[in-house]
């Protein structure tokens, strides 16, 4: 049987050969370091911020530097995660993780080079992140992860199209009050300003249809990132695996999975209609135009000419018409949508969806979904407080105001 002692001690054992290993391309890269007054070490060092690009996981120089290669540290402080301290060739160095960015401190009288440091820490992190993905595997294969809250940007996307949309077809349904004066016969003007409104008009329906087709996309992703977030909220436990198979189940499948069985009334008329709209509309738009009912194909009837694959069927296509979402299907998906709103921020889901729109970062292991739970089962009072209490300490982390 294995122990917490022997688990520690594989640990160790572990880091200690990735630091042989970081030694060879980190060298010279050493734990000593002046013990310098903080005044002195300010007028002593030089900083500057590396692009964000060469380390956009700065915590990862922390642990590299931490411990694995046992450099001093310090901080929390204002505006200050981190200060890892040491040297390169007898170089005081410094590594600090600000609110502003991660920024590297080299000695004025030193002779080592912004672009060596650089280049060395980038080679170690390559080293570290082969130790670490096995790791990493078996965290997000056992649930042991945080998903960031998005849905403020997923729904604002869906919004904006939405919003052009309807702009669009109220115009494309309100006649112009001007009319063009046009010389000549007066039927020549008539005729001149008919064809001039029938193609206002169909304009302004094609750009509802574009923006419509974007606004269904839209709606699609924001539902399945939803519907992961409120799954984090609905207080059941997670087991191996899970998450993953959460991720990757189609979005109809989420949705069963976060609706209340007390709801499925409301939902099957609900799902009905919105897998008409993934197959109709979503489906062929995002996917090249290709419907599975095979009504994009056309065979050779002799003798007659091109006839869909779906022959009747037809009719229900996108195709069938000249612009492919008129008004009336553009108002009644919308409806649709906003059924489907109604029923996961409303009744049983009402809480866990006050969580989501809190803009909580769900934790999917066991303890977080405990204390998920528990906010949840509370008086409205217990859910604000909690809902607050997250916010003011994602604050506190982001601002680094310790």
């Amino acid at each position: 049987m294995t122990t917490a002692a022997d688990v520690s001690q594989e640990t160790t054992d572990a880091l200690a050969v990735l630091k042989t290993r970081l030694q060879r391309g980190m060298k010279g890269f050493t734990d000593d370091y002046p013990d310098w007054s903080e005044q002195d070490q300010d007028a002593k060092m030089s900083t500057f911020k590396p692009e964000p690009s060469d380390f956009p996981v700065p915590d990862l120089v922390y642990f590299m530097m931490r411990y694995v290669m046992q450099w001093k540290t310090s901080g929390r402080e204002e505006k200050v995660r981190w200060t890892l301290y040491g040297s390169i060739d007898g170089t005081p160095v410094l590594f600090e993780m600000r609110k502003f960015g991660f920024t590297i401190g080299i000695h004025e009288g030193g002779t080592v080079s912004r672009e060596r440091v650089v280049g060395q820490l980038q080679a170690g992190l390559k080293e570290v992140e082969k130790f670490l993905e096995p790791f990493a595997h078996h965290q997000v294969e056992n649930g042991h992860v945080m998903i960031v809250n998005r849905l403020w940007e997923f729904e604002d996307r869906y919004r904006f199209f939405r919003d052009l949309a309807d702009k669009a077809y109220r115009r494309a349904k309100t006649r112009k009050k001007k009319t063009a004066v046009v010389e000549g016969h007066p039927l020549t003007g008539l005729m001149a300003n008919v064809v001039a409104e029938i193609n206002r008009s169909t304009q302004a329906n094609r750009e509802g249809f574009y923006h419509s087709t974007a606004m269904v996309d839209a709606y699609f992703s924001a539902l399945e990132h939803r519907l992961v977030l409120l799954r984090a909220f609905t207080g059941s436990a997670f087991t191996d695996g899970a998450v993953l198979s959460l991720l990757a189940a189609r979005w109809d499948e989420k949705l069963k999975l976060v609706v209340p069985a007390t709801e499925t009334k409301k939902l099957a008329p609900i799902l009905g209609k919105m897998r008409e709209i993934k197959e109709r509309i979503r489906n062929p738009f995002a996917h090249g135009g290709n419907e599975n009912d095979r009504g994009s194909l056309f065979f050779h009837l002799p003798q007659v000419g091109a006839i869909p694959g779906n022959f009747s069927g037809f009719g229900r296509s996108v195709r069938f018409s000249v612009v492919p979402i008129e008004s009336q299907s553009h108002t009644e998906i919308c409806r649709t949508f906003d059924e489907l709103n109604a029923l996961l921020e409303t009744g049983p889901l009402e809480r866990p969806h006050r969580m989501v729109k809190g803009g909580i970062d769900p934790s999917f292991d066991a303890a977080a979904i405990k204390e998920y739970a528990e906010a949840i089962s509370g008086t409205d009072a217990d859910l604000d407080h909690y809902i607050d209490w997250w916010n003011q300490e994602y604050d506190r982390h982001a601002n680094m105001d310790f």
